[in-house]
This record gives C-alpha cells, structure tokens and sequence, in this order.
C-alpha cells in the first residue's frame, strides 16, 4: 500500500501542484482534517474521492486505529490538511508514525507551506533555522523560549494568532530589544499578503498605528544576535570614538545599535578607559 501525504493551498487554491492533483484523483481513500474546507479545493478540480474519512485534532486513538483497519485493506490512501502541508503544527504525526510502524509506503509530495515561504522572504538567515509551532501560551514555557533563542545561531520560524500578535512582539521586545532582527509575515501566498521587519517594537508600534493590519494569519520570524557578539561591536565603538566623544556619549549611542542596556556598556567602558 502507498499512503501520499499531500499538501494542500495556504491560501491560493492555485498553489497545488499537477502532481498532487494526480494523486488525489487515484485515491482509494482520503483523510481530511475538515470536510468542507477540502470540499472546496476538490471541488476547484472536479475530483471526486472514493472514500473522505475526517481526521484531526480532536480525534481519538480509537478513531485513529478504525482508519488503520480500513486502510489495511485498500491499496493506497492519502492524508491532506487544511491549509499547508500535513504534518507540520499538524495532528498527522500519530497516524503517519503508526502506518511506519507498519511497514506502509510513505510518499510526501513537495508543495505550499508558509514556514518555508515565509522564511525566504524575511531576509533573515535560511542557512539555519528552527520551526517552533505557535508562541507558548504559558508564561513559563515563553521564558524557556526565550532562554534558546539567545543560544540559537539561526533564524526562529514561530506562528502566531491575531489575538496574541501585539502581545507576542511586547514580549521579544522587553527580552531582546534592538538584539532581535524580526519578520512578520502576514496572510502568506491571500491577497492581503504583507511582510513587516525591524525590531520588535518598531513592528508592535506600526501594528498598533495600523490596527486594520491586525487580522489573519501571521508567521514570526525572529534572528537573536547573542550578546557577547553584540560586545564585540560595542567594543569597536569605544575604540574608534574614545578620543572624540564622552564615555557616556559612546555608551548612549552603542546601546542604541546593539541594544544592551546602557549602563551595562558605560560600567565596561569604565573598566576599559581605567585599564588603559
């Protein structure tokens, strides 16, 4: 048995690919995580499935072993989320691990997911990078986040809700201030499509200005420079303008680029300028 997970548009029913097309036309069965939703994308291509089973998060192990037991019999069968690929912040994991566990033929077809579109528009680093799911809700595991993302040398991908968005950007701006270089992308692939970057509070703020902005579906794209590296440029200030401005000048205007507090950068200015 061949079992196809196939993506599915994020938002422009004409981001499915022939190929996944094809396969859908073949099936012996498909399961959707909503209906009415794959109603409309299979109704755009005039493809009539066999057999539409729903599968999602609020299915249980129950229901996951009768679609098993059904798929047993049938030659080929093929999972399609809502919107994106299946999988990813996805409820397939389970069901997909369990048909592995079987020795079923997996094939993943290639095609739209907003983690990747999202990440090559940010103009942050796509050599390396990470994808979380969305923001923690719990205040604890939102400081663990916080923690990695200083230790992380990549790009973070992190989704988001209109309701929590301000709040989101609030949170990276009191832990990272101008140390956070950030990409909102907005209604990825719709037609309200947007990117907003900057620091977190220069996107909070043009939001808030724009409050009309704050609806749909929104991706995060946060790059943290460590602070250490972050010294390492404050440092080379001290050196070029030490002769020209004011210890408390050159800290006021190093902690404006690297966004270390102040204080901070006087008191090793301080330590600098006794030393020398």
């Amino acid at each position: 048995m061949n079992f196809y997970i196939i993506p599915s548009p994020i938002g422009n029913l004409d981001d499915i690919t022939i190929r996944s097309i094809q396969v859908l036309r073949e099936l012996d069965i498909l399961i959707v995580e909503n209906k009415e939703k794959a109603k409309i994308i299979l109704k755009k291509y005039d493809i009539k499935p066999q057999n539409i089973i729903t599968y999602n998060d609020k299915s249980s192990d129950k229901d996951r072993k009768k679609i098993i037991n059904l798929l047993k019999k049938l030659s080929s069968g093929g999972i399609m989320s809502e919107a994106g690929t299946p999988l990813i912040s996805d409820p397939g994991f389970k069901l997909i691990n369990d048909l592995i566990n079987l020795k079923i033929k997996i094939i993943p077809l290639p095609g739209a997911t907003s983690v990747i579109s999202s990440l090559v528009a940010s103009g942050l680093p796509t050599d390396h990078f990470q994808f979380i799911g969305f923001f923690p809700r719990i205040n604890k595991d939102a400081e663990s986040l916080s923690e990695s993302l200083l230790k992380f040398d990549g790009t973070t991908i992190i989704f988001e809700s209109p309701k929590r968005i301000i709040g989101t950007l609030n949170f990276l701006d009191q832990k990272f201030g101008n140390l956070a270089e950030v990409c909102v992308a907005k209604e990825i692939t719709k037609m309200h499509e947007n990117f907003f970057r900057g620091t977190p509070k220069e996107i909070e703020q043009f939001l808030l200005k724009n409050k009309d902005l704050i609806k749909g579906e929104f991706v995060i794209l946060i790059k943290v420079t460590n602070k250490d590296e972050s010294f390492i440029l404050a440092d080379k200030m001290y050196h070029k303008l030490s002769s020209k401005l004011s210890l408390k000048d050159i800290a006021k205007v190093a902690s404006e680029v690297t966004g270390i507090n102040k204080n901070k950068i006087y008191k090793r200015f301080l330590s600098f300028s006794k030393n020398s």
